[in-house]
């Protein structure tokens, strides 16, 4: 079991490095894109085309990219105004109750997402100036939002499998504290 756990550990490690990865090519399209628009905008009085809303997309790109790798590595913002309930049993007890409650709310917003991406499919939603080419949604030359809608719920279900293992990982070393090994 402990072997399967620490296998499982380290795949998630590369997993989440990887998609980090991937967020950090989105945050320097993000910059392209807006050096573009700027450049476009004040020197050739041209700005890019659907270059905001290119931005608004891509902010979701480095947003829930970053969610599993953030929650897998416990790196989330954490006041420590009581240092003790991180070591011992307590910080045992304490990081496995924090962990269970966000795997329990993360579900209910991958849900929510997912319902939300579903009812955008259904109601046939576009962006307003993003044009995919050589693809037609309704004989629409814009890109739907599903897709976009899609990846959200996805990444928050792949962040939500990420927090149940590292509960898992959690409670299978009793007694350590919650913070992950390097």
């Amino acid at each position: 079991m402990k072997s399967l756990i620490d296998n499982l550990e380290w795949l998630a490690l590369k997993v989440s490095r990887f998609i980090s990865n991937l967020s950090g090519i989105a945050v320097l399209w993000i910059i392209a894109i807006t050096c573009v628009d700027v450049i476009g905008r004040y020197f050739f009085n041209s700005p890019l085309y659907a270059g905001s809303e290119m931005v608004q997309v891509s902010m979701a790109f480095v947003i829930f990219l970053s969610l599993p790798g953030l929650f897998f590595k416990n790196e989330n913002i954490i006041v420590d105004l009581f240092p003790f309930f991180k070591k011992g049993y307590v910080g045992w007890v304490m990081g496995g109750a924090f962990l269970a409650t966000t795997a329990y709310c993360l579900w209910i917003i991958a849900g929510k997402t997912y319902a939300y991406a579903k009812r955008s499919f259904e109601d046939g939603d576009t962006y307003e100036y993003i044009i995919l080419p050589g693809y037609s949604f309704d004989h629409s030359p814009f890109m739907p939002k599903y897709l976009v809608d899609t990846f959200m719920a996805f990444a928050v279900f792949f962040t939500f499998a990420m927090v149940v293992l590292r509960f898992f990982v959690l409670i299978s070393r009793p007694k350590s504290n919650s913070e992950p090994e390097e």
